[in-house]
Protein backbone atom coordinates (compact mmCIF):
# COMPACT_ATOMS: atom_id res chain seq x y z
CA UNK A 1 0.00 0.00 0.00
CA UNK A 2 1.41 3.69 -0.82
CA UNK A 3 1.13 6.78 0.32
CA UNK A 4 -1.94 7.41 -1.55
CA UNK A 5 -3.79 4.50 -0.60
CA UNK A 6 -3.08 5.79 3.02
CA UNK A 7 -4.90 9.26 1.99
CA UNK A 8 -7.62 7.61 0.32
CA UNK A 9 -8.20 5.57 3.23
CA UNK A 10 -8.06 8.55 5.44
CA UNK A 11 -10.40 10.26 3.50
CA UNK A 12 -13.46 7.30 2.74
CA UNK A 13 -12.81 7.07 6.89
CA UNK A 14 -13.34 10.83 7.13
CA UNK A 15 -10.32 11.09 9.02
CA UNK A 16 -8.78 14.03 7.35
CA UNK A 17 -9.15 18.04 8.09
CA UNK A 18 -10.80 20.29 6.09
CA UNK A 19 -7.05 21.86 5.05
CA UNK A 20 -5.81 18.07 4.29
CA UNK A 21 -9.40 17.22 2.35
CA UNK A 22 -9.41 20.34 0.22
CA UNK A 23 -5.89 19.76 -1.35
CA UNK A 24 -6.43 15.83 -2.14
CA UNK A 25 -9.81 16.69 -3.89
CA UNK A 26 -7.92 19.25 -6.20
CA UNK A 27 -5.93 16.32 -6.90
CA UNK A 28 -8.81 14.44 -7.34
CA UNK A 29 -10.02 17.13 -9.74
CA UNK A 30 -6.85 16.70 -11.81
CA UNK A 31 -5.92 13.73 -11.89
CA UNK A 32 -8.60 10.80 -13.04
CA UNK A 33 -6.68 8.01 -12.64
CA UNK A 34 -6.45 8.65 -8.37
CA UNK A 35 -10.14 9.62 -8.70
CA UNK A 36 -10.69 6.46 -9.95
CA UNK A 37 -8.93 4.50 -7.54
CA UNK A 38 -11.25 6.78 -4.98
CA UNK A 39 -14.42 5.05 -6.46
CA UNK A 40 -13.08 2.19 -6.66
CA UNK A 41 -12.78 1.60 -3.38
CA UNK A 42 -16.12 2.97 -2.50
CA UNK A 43 -17.30 0.66 -4.46
CA UNK A 44 -15.84 -2.43 -2.80
CA UNK A 45 -16.47 -0.79 1.26
CA UNK A 46 -19.88 -0.41 -0.41
CA UNK A 47 -20.54 -4.37 -1.73
CA UNK A 48 -19.12 -5.53 1.12
CA UNK A 49 -21.56 -3.18 3.27
CA UNK A 50 -24.31 -4.54 1.41
CA UNK A 51 -23.68 -8.35 0.63
CA UNK A 52 -21.22 -9.49 3.96
CA UNK A 53 -23.07 -11.97 5.55
CA UNK A 54 -23.04 -12.42 8.94
CA UNK A 55 -23.21 -15.51 11.16
CA UNK A 56 -24.02 -16.18 14.99
CA UNK A 57 -21.37 -17.90 16.77
CA UNK A 58 -22.43 -21.50 18.37
CA UNK A 59 -24.16 -21.92 21.54
CA UNK A 60 -21.50 -23.94 22.38
CA UNK A 61 -18.97 -21.70 21.67
CA UNK A 62 -20.55 -18.92 23.51
CA UNK A 63 -21.40 -20.65 26.69
CA UNK A 64 -17.80 -21.75 27.12
CA UNK A 65 -16.50 -17.75 26.36
CA UNK A 66 -18.60 -17.00 29.37
CA UNK A 67 -17.59 -19.89 31.54
CA UNK A 68 -13.99 -18.69 30.87
CA UNK A 69 -14.46 -15.56 31.84
CA UNK A 70 -16.40 -16.11 35.00
CA UNK A 71 -14.00 -15.00 38.18
CA UNK A 72 -13.15 -18.15 40.08
CA UNK A 73 -15.31 -18.69 43.26
CA UNK A 74 -14.34 -17.14 46.14
CA UNK A 75 -11.88 -18.93 48.69
CA UNK A 76 -12.10 -18.85 52.36
CA UNK A 77 -10.56 -16.10 53.83
CA UNK A 78 -7.31 -16.91 56.05
CA UNK A 79 -4.37 -14.87 56.94
CA UNK A 80 -2.30 -14.02 53.49
CA UNK A 81 1.36 -15.77 54.03
CA UNK A 82 4.72 -13.72 53.45
CA UNK A 83 4.85 -15.31 50.05
CA UNK A 84 1.55 -14.36 49.13
CA UNK A 85 1.47 -10.90 49.83
CA UNK A 86 4.68 -10.50 47.58
CA UNK A 87 2.58 -12.16 44.90
CA UNK A 88 -0.51 -9.75 45.71
CA UNK A 89 2.27 -6.75 45.72
CA UNK A 90 3.42 -8.15 42.20
CA UNK A 91 0.62 -8.97 39.78
CA UNK A 92 2.88 -9.20 36.79
CA UNK A 93 5.04 -11.92 39.22
CA UNK A 94 2.27 -13.82 39.80
CA UNK A 95 1.24 -13.79 35.94
CA UNK A 96 4.93 -14.88 34.92
CA UNK A 97 4.20 -17.59 36.94
CA UNK A 98 1.06 -19.25 35.20
CA UNK A 99 2.05 -18.52 31.90
CA UNK A 100 -1.25 -20.38 30.81
CA UNK A 101 -2.98 -17.66 32.19
CA UNK A 102 -1.77 -15.46 29.58
CA UNK A 103 -2.68 -17.17 26.77
CA UNK A 104 -6.10 -18.00 28.26
CA UNK A 105 -6.68 -14.09 28.41
CA UNK A 106 -5.76 -13.52 24.83
CA UNK A 107 -7.49 -16.40 23.48
CA UNK A 108 -10.49 -14.98 25.19
CA UNK A 109 -9.74 -11.87 23.42
CA UNK A 110 -9.68 -13.30 19.97
CA UNK A 111 -12.54 -15.10 20.52
CA UNK A 112 -14.39 -12.41 21.86
CA UNK A 113 -13.33 -10.32 18.44
CA UNK A 114 -14.33 -12.87 16.06
CA UNK A 115 -17.75 -12.81 17.80
CA UNK A 116 -18.23 -9.11 17.39
CA UNK A 117 -17.14 -9.89 13.44
CA UNK A 118 -19.28 -12.72 12.49
CA UNK A 119 -22.53 -12.06 15.35
CA UNK A 120 -23.03 -8.36 15.64
CA UNK A 121 -25.99 -9.15 17.14
CA UNK A 122 -25.25 -10.93 20.03
CA UNK A 123 -23.87 -7.51 21.05
CA UNK A 124 -27.03 -5.22 20.81
CA UNK A 125 -26.17 -4.67 17.25
CA UNK A 126 -29.38 -4.30 14.91
CA UNK A 127 -30.23 -2.63 11.55
CA UNK A 128 -30.52 1.08 12.55
CA UNK A 129 -26.41 0.72 13.65
CA UNK A 130 -26.50 -0.03 9.56
CA UNK A 131 -28.63 2.36 8.30
CA UNK A 132 -26.50 5.11 10.32
CA UNK A 133 -23.72 3.52 9.23
CA UNK A 134 -24.77 4.21 5.66
CA UNK A 135 -25.85 7.94 6.52
CA UNK A 136 -22.25 8.61 7.56
CA UNK A 137 -21.39 7.47 4.23
CA UNK A 138 -23.14 9.21 2.54
CA UNK A 139 -22.37 12.86 4.30
CA UNK A 140 -18.64 11.78 3.55
CA UNK A 141 -19.95 11.16 -0.26
CA UNK A 142 -21.58 14.96 0.03
CA UNK A 143 -18.77 17.03 1.31
CA UNK A 144 -16.92 15.11 -0.86
CA UNK A 145 -19.37 16.48 -3.70
CA UNK A 146 -19.49 20.11 -2.46
CA UNK A 147 -15.60 20.15 -1.87
CA UNK A 148 -15.10 19.34 -5.32
CA UNK A 149 -17.88 21.72 -6.80
CA UNK A 150 -15.98 24.62 -4.71
CA UNK A 151 -12.76 24.15 -6.66
CA UNK A 152 -13.57 23.50 -10.75
CA UNK A 153 -14.47 26.81 -12.08
CA UNK A 154 -18.26 26.07 -12.98
CA UNK A 155 -19.95 24.38 -9.73
CA UNK A 156 -23.15 24.95 -11.61
CA UNK A 157 -24.55 23.37 -14.38
CA UNK A 158 -27.37 25.83 -14.64
CA UNK A 159 -26.89 29.46 -13.24
CA UNK A 160 -29.93 31.12 -12.50
CA UNK A 161 -31.67 32.59 -9.52
CA UNK A 162 -35.13 32.04 -11.02
CA UNK A 163 -37.06 28.76 -9.92
CA UNK A 164 -38.99 28.62 -13.07
CA UNK A 165 -35.55 28.31 -14.88
CA UNK A 166 -33.69 25.88 -12.39
CA UNK A 167 -36.75 23.55 -11.47
CA UNK A 168 -37.59 22.69 -15.22
CA UNK A 169 -34.38 22.06 -15.96
CA UNK A 170 -33.57 19.66 -13.19
CA UNK A 171 -36.92 18.19 -13.97
CA UNK A 172 -36.19 17.16 -17.40
CA UNK A 173 -33.38 15.65 -16.07
CA UNK A 174 -33.88 13.73 -13.24
CA UNK A 175 -36.90 10.98 -12.02
CA UNK A 176 -38.36 13.05 -9.51
CA UNK A 177 -39.37 17.11 -8.74
CA UNK A 178 -36.93 18.96 -6.04
CA UNK A 179 -38.17 21.81 -4.44
CA UNK A 180 -36.51 25.27 -5.80
CA UNK A 181 -36.88 28.82 -4.47
CA UNK A 182 -35.01 31.71 -4.32
CA UNK A 183 -34.38 33.10 -0.60
CA UNK A 184 -32.76 36.07 -0.79
CA UNK A 185 -35.17 38.06 1.41
CA UNK A 186 -34.27 35.56 3.75
CA UNK A 187 -30.36 35.96 3.35
CA UNK A 188 -29.93 32.74 0.87
CA UNK A 189 -29.90 33.90 -2.47
CA UNK A 190 -30.09 30.99 -4.88
CA UNK A 191 -27.40 30.87 -7.23
CA UNK A 192 -28.09 27.43 -9.62
CA UNK A 193 -28.10 23.82 -9.72
CA UNK A 194 -26.07 20.81 -10.72
CA UNK A 195 -26.83 17.10 -11.13
CA UNK A 196 -24.21 14.98 -8.80
CA UNK A 197 -24.11 11.54 -7.66
CA UNK A 198 -24.82 9.83 -4.09
CA UNK A 199 -24.17 6.42 -3.28
CA UNK A 200 -24.71 5.69 -6.87
CA UNK A 201 -27.54 7.58 -7.29
CA UNK A 202 -28.41 10.91 -9.08
CA UNK A 203 -28.96 13.88 -6.60
CA UNK A 204 -30.17 17.28 -7.53
CA UNK A 205 -27.62 19.90 -5.72
CA UNK A 206 -29.22 23.07 -5.44
CA UNK A 207 -26.52 25.86 -4.53
CA UNK A 208 -27.20 28.57 -2.11
CA UNK A 209 -25.17 31.48 -1.14
CA UNK A 210 -24.88 33.06 2.66
CA UNK A 211 -22.08 35.67 3.04
CA UNK A 212 -19.07 34.05 2.16
CA UNK A 213 -20.41 30.96 2.24
CA UNK A 214 -21.31 28.32 -0.40
CA UNK A 215 -24.02 25.70 0.64
CA UNK A 216 -24.87 23.00 -1.18
CA UNK A 217 -28.42 21.44 -0.75
CA UNK A 218 -28.79 17.53 -2.41
CA UNK A 219 -31.85 16.23 -2.83
CA UNK A 220 -32.97 12.79 -4.25
CA UNK A 221 -35.57 10.75 -3.38
CA UNK A 222 -35.94 8.77 -0.13
CA UNK A 223 -35.81 4.81 0.58
CA UNK A 224 -37.70 5.56 4.29
CA UNK A 225 -37.56 8.49 7.01
CA UNK A 226 -34.43 8.09 8.45
CA UNK A 227 -35.28 11.05 10.65
CA UNK A 228 -32.09 14.29 11.03
CA UNK A 229 -28.52 14.02 11.85
CA UNK A 230 -26.30 16.41 12.40
CA UNK A 231 -22.35 16.44 12.18
CA UNK A 232 -19.38 17.35 11.50
CA UNK A 233 -17.18 15.80 8.93
CA UNK A 234 -14.02 16.65 7.67
CA UNK A 235 -14.51 20.69 8.90
CA UNK A 236 -17.97 21.16 7.25
CA UNK A 237 -21.15 21.00 8.91
CA UNK A 238 -24.00 18.38 7.45
CA UNK A 239 -27.09 18.63 7.85
CA UNK A 240 -29.44 15.05 6.66
CA UNK A 241 -33.58 15.31 6.60
CA UNK A 242 -35.94 13.59 5.11
CA UNK A 243 -39.42 15.19 4.48
CA UNK A 244 -42.30 14.69 1.46
CA UNK A 245 -40.79 11.23 0.41
CA UNK A 246 -36.95 13.20 -0.55
CA UNK A 247 -33.79 13.35 1.17
CA UNK A 248 -32.48 16.64 1.99
CA UNK A 249 -28.18 16.97 2.44
CA UNK A 250 -27.18 20.38 3.77
CA UNK A 251 -23.74 21.11 3.50
CA UNK A 252 -21.31 23.88 4.09
CA UNK A 253 -18.43 25.50 5.84
CA UNK A 254 -21.41 28.18 7.48
CA UNK A 255 -21.93 27.93 11.38
CA UNK A 256 -24.59 25.18 11.95
CA UNK A 257 -27.13 27.95 13.12
CA UNK A 258 -27.14 29.45 9.74
CA UNK A 259 -27.28 26.37 7.95
CA UNK A 260 -30.28 24.77 10.13
CA UNK A 261 -32.05 27.74 9.42
CA UNK A 262 -31.95 27.05 5.74
CA UNK A 263 -32.75 23.61 6.22
CA UNK A 264 -36.06 24.73 7.89
CA UNK A 265 -36.80 27.44 5.10
CA UNK A 266 -36.27 24.00 2.42
CA UNK A 267 -37.52 21.00 3.50
CA UNK A 268 -41.00 21.75 4.56
CA UNK A 269 -41.23 22.54 0.62
CA UNK A 270 -41.28 18.67 -0.09
CA UNK A 271 -44.02 17.42 -1.94
CA UNK A 272 -45.12 20.93 -3.33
Amino acid sequence: MNDDDLWLDALLDDELDAAASLALQRRLAAEPALQRRLDERRALREAVRGQATRHAAPDALRAQLTAMLEPPASEPAQAPSRASAARARSPLRARLARPWAGALVGASVATLCTLLVVDPAALGWHRGQTVASQQTAEASEAVSAHTRALLVDHPIEVASSDQHTVRPWLSARLNFVPPVVDLAPQGYPLLGARRDVLSGETAAALVYRHGAHVISVFVKPAAADAGEATRVVRGFNVIERTQGGLAFCFVSDANPRELRALADLVTPLAGQ
